[in-house]
């Protein structure tokens, strides 16, 4: 290393140096001239320039001075090959930059540590069965989280709290264990300061920041004495929160709040960075578990919570442990599966229960819950083999243009070698030129991952303000890529290299263009370039059918019929029993606030839903007199003119008005389902339905489906009752308003009304039918446009390999074409001369690559809707995107080609 650095120190001062030296020479030339005389001294003292070079050379820097001059030869033929340097470089940016950007959210997601203390020792606690309907399950009612495993069984994390508390007492394992109970339905309204929220959030019990190690940024956190009856009614907010709200976490600690119209007191902030337990869902507030008897006293007149701390079969709470030093996640597992079998036994009530009982299961907790794993993880996975495509295009792109100028320089090297240049330091001097172009390439990569990072984390966010999944570039995938790329330009540089400089000289000098190749074809035999230009055409066409795949799907989930004209219709909701509205009080509320908003100027017509249509999933025991209830049917309460409001028919009767508010007996509007499922052909306007717990109504109307409930779902059937008929005052409500133009034009008059109406209810969800729609389906929207994005980038790499090595082999056949111009050869011909053979290569690429695409498409099934994995029409339209690009690619060379002047061809030879 000392050696290194000495010599760097001499070479950077190797002008001085060479002044010196060049003095002494002179010296010693003037001493033998004063002794023997000018011309004998010259021939004792031999060649001067061989001498000033041996000199030098032991001085030990020319390699450094020689790097520098292959460096700076390099830039020149760079800059004076800019085409071929762009697009290599490019290249190798974009697809270094989008593996790295994908790679690195693929990190993020699955192998980040939560923020907390020690995270390897988390568990989380779930459960897995294989129940067949789930009325054969133990699971009676739930609140959280279930999902299907890889086996098809359902699994979930949440326990009953009976559970969380027997399992809650295995000192042994755990130094602490806690419970949640989470999810984005969780919302609080916080007054405080005169100033209203709606925020998320969850409720915690007593040793949850104890178990996740969490120290407090304000104030204090949630204690174990903080989670009981009767105890102080405390809270804590995020960071986040309190620095938006408060302007500190210090002015937030000791805060007064009025959280769902309860008074709370803010005890502390937690830390910055800390989003609880799960990446998917970042809360503002935690509250002590048992205040939800608080709230819910206040806010849900119809259920009794004491039920749900009490019921074995219902399962809410969600749960984790941290484990006792020395104790492993199965030994856990051993003791604690058990344990809960015996336990759960007790809690089925049949045989068909008994035979499906949920099996207790302790995973890795170092990232927290996996929900946004399994909502993200294999759309990710299928971006990331993608992208792995376009790096190797970009890799076989760029050996391809190496090897294409190698050839193109052929009499260069010879020239070269001829006048005395090394065999080696040509070579090195080649191999610099290629690792330069792979390194600028990898810089190029480095802008285009941070790039990537940031648009992928606006993209998936969607808007979330709280978004908790920010990634940044992955260093040790950006390692691996840069890697690889200078490897591909050591490999298709160096074998060049090697192979040209073996030329025989005097041949290889008198060669002509015209004589470079005499075999058959614009490529001549079959060479590592049609290999590489026919990997490329096929990693292309795998890409564009699966982005043709994803981008029907959208179009295809687009173009549903919805059931209703979702176009110019302003959707926004209100809370009003968190802000302290009681019955009956509150449906005068929601009725006041829609008589009003039908005066805004602009809206043409406007009314109200429990929730609304697509995302609606409220089921209620509905059924005929003498009939059992069906258990499929949905229940949607409603204000009057909501068919015409949103433009859905009514195929028989009549539609909710005003008029039928308090009407006795009640009223009801069916849909088509309904109707023909209970009624078959019969006419059902008249009859009588009973609605638990005891409410009467008459059918008045039949509607057209809609889709209720999801875009894809099959369309249930569905009751509709007016809102304020005695039946159920609902907890929150969704106004519906028709505008004759823009919707978003009247969200400030929106705001202003319902601030006037009462300052503590705050709007939430203010957007566009349209745009609510859009939401439902944003995974499938950005992966589309991402699969679209990723297969575009492909296609343009590809055909810029192929438009580079076309260009360079028309450059070495100039003298040639110029001949055949000469003796009479059409334009035409020559143009079809040079794209017959660009047609063979893409024939051939799409000959591998269409099988290929069949066998593969299968993986991405689970991703289609109305479609089958092998559409031909999908991938009949990646097979023309992908022939007719590479004949504009071969076209434009190949009509440069028919340009040529032939006297000037036959001059440049």
């Amino acid at each position: 290393m000392m050696t290194f650095f000495r010599r760097l120190k001499w070479w950077m001062r190797r002008r001085e140096k060479d002044a010196e030296l060049a003095d002494e020479i002179r010296f010693h030339l003037s001493e033998l001239a004063e002794e023997h005389g000018v011309y004998a001294a010259r021939r004792e003292f031999g060649n001067v320039g061989r001498v000033h070079e041996e000199t030098r050379a032991m001085w030990g820097w020319m390699f450094l001075e020689q790097f520098g001059q292959d460096l700076r030869y390099a830039l020149r033929t760079m800059a004076s090959s800019k085409t071929f340097s762009v697009l290599a470089i490019l290249s190798l940016g974009l697809g270094i930059g989008a593996n790295t950007a994908i790679y690195s959210f693929m990190d993020a997601m699955l192998l980040r540590s939560l923020p907390v203390r020690d995270p390897q020792s988390l568990v989380v606690v779930n459960w897995h069965a294989h129940p067949s309907r789930r009325g054969e399950f133990v699971m009676h009612g739930i609140n959280g989280h279930t999902w299907e495993d890889r086996n098809g069984d359902e699994a979930g994390g949440i326990l009953p709290y009976p559970a969380f508390e027997l399992l809650s007492k295995n000192d042994a394992i755990f130094s602490s264990f806690f419970g949640f109970s989470s999810g984005t339905w969780k919302k609080f309204n916080l007054t405080s300061r005169g100033q209203t929220d709606l925020i998320k959030g969850e409720y915690v019990s007593g040793d949850y920041f104890r178990g996740l190690g969490v120290p407090p940024e304000a104030g204090r956190l949630i204690f174990a004495d903080d989670d009981r009856f009767g105890a102080p009614a405390v809270a804590v907010v995020s960071d986040a929160y309190a620095q938006a709200r408060f302007g500190s976490a210090a002015y937030a600690a000791g805060q007064a709040a009025l959280i769902d119209n309860v008074p709370f007191a803010i005890v502390g902030v937690a830390p910055p960075g800390f989003f609880g337990v799960d990446p998917g869902f970042a809360p503002d507030l935690f509250l002590p578990m048992h205040t939800d008897f608080l709230i819910d006293a206040s806010t849900n007149p119809y259920g009794d919570r004491a039920e749900g701390y009490l019921d074995r079969n219902y399962y809410w709470v969600e749960t984790m442990g941290r484990l006792r030093p020395g104790v492993t996640r199965e030994q856990a597992q051993a003791t604690l599966a058990p344990q809960f079998e015996q336990w759960v036994k007790t809690t089925a009530t049949n045989d068909k229960e008994r035979a499906n009982l949920p099996v207790l299961m302790l995973e890795n907790g170092t990232g927290g819950l996996k929900n946004l794993q399994r909502g993200y993880s294999k759309p990710l996975y299928v971006l990331m083999a993608m992208v792995a495509l376009i790096l190797a295009v970009a890799c076989a792109n760029v050996a391809n243009l190496l090897l294409a100028r190698a050839a193109a320089r052929r009499r260069e090297i010879a020239l070269r070698l001829s006048v005395g240049a090394g065999r080696g330091r040509v070579v090195r001097q080649l191999l610099t030129e290629s690792v330069l172009l792979a390194s600028l390439g990898g810089a190029l990569g480095i802008v285009f991952a941070i790039w990537g990072v940031r648009f992928l984390t606006v993209l998936l966010a969607n808007g979330q303000p709280q978004w908790t999944l920010h990634a940044d570039v992955n260093w040790h995938v950006l390692a691996v890529a840069v890697g690889l790329s200078l490897l591909t330009g050591v490999l298709f540089g160096l074998a060049p290299a090697l192979q040209s400089t073996k030329v025989d000289v005097i041949s290889a000098i008198k060669e002509t263009r015209a004589g470079e190749s005499r075999s058959r074809g614009l490529f001549g035999r079959i060479s590592l370039s049609h290999v590489l230009v026919t990997a490329q055409i096929g990693f292309s066409l795998l890409m564009l059918v699966a982005a043709g795949l994803f981008v029907r799907t959208l179009r295809n989930l687009q173009s549903i019929e919805v059931g209703f004209n979702r176009e110019n219709v302003l959707l926004f909701e209100l809370n009003a029993r968190k802000a302290g509205h009681k019955d009956p009080e509150i449906l005068a509320f929601f009725g006041g606030l829609l008589d009003k908003c039908r005066s805004i100027p602009g809206v043409r017509n406007a009314s109200l839903s429990e929730s609304p249509i697509i995302e609606s999933g409220h089921g209620a025991p509905i059924h005929l007199p003498g009939k059992p209830s069906d258990p499929a049917t949905r229940l949607l309460l409603i204000g009057p003119e909501f068919f015409s409001t949103m433009q859905i028919p009514i195929l028989a009767g009549r539609e909710i008005t005003d008029h039928d508010r308090t009407a006795s007996p009640g009223v009801v509007v069916i849909d088509e389902t309904f109707a023909r499922k209970n009624f078959g052909d019969a006419n059902p306007l008249g009859e009588h339905l009973e609605i638990y717990p005891s409410h009467d109504a008459v059918i008045v109307g039949v509607a057209k489906n809609v889709r209720y409930g999801g875009l894809t779902s099959k369309t249930p059937p569905v009751v509709y009752i007016p809102y304020d008929e005695g039946y159920q005052a609902p907890r929150e409500m969704t106004y519906e308003l028709r505008t004759a133009g823009d919707p978003l034009s009247i969200v400030t008059t929106v705001r202003e009304l319902v601030r006037q109406a009462d300052v503590r209810v705050p709007v939430t969800n203010i957007q566009t039918q349209k745009a609510e729609i859009d939401g439902t389906m944003n995974q499938e929207i950005v992966f589309a446009e991402l699969c679209s994005a990723f297969a575009i980038l492909a296609l343009v790499i590809a055909c810029v390999g192929l438009y580079g090595t076309v260009s360079y082999n028309v450059a070495r056949r100039t003298g040639e074409i110029g001949i055949r111009m000469a003796l009479g050869a059409r334009r035409g011909n020559v143009v079809w001369m040079v794209l017959r053979d660009v047609i063979v290569l893409a024939a051939v690429g799409l000959a591998i690559s269409v099988p290929a695409a069949l066998g593969t498409s299968k993986f991405v099934e689970s991703f289609l809707y109305g479609m089958k994995p092998n559409d031909p029409l999908a991938i009949a339209i990646a097979v023309a995107i992908l022939l007719g690009a590479a004949l504009v690619a071969g076209y434009v060379p190949a009509r440069r080609a028919s340009r040529i002047d032939p006297m000037v061809a036959l001059r440049h030879e």
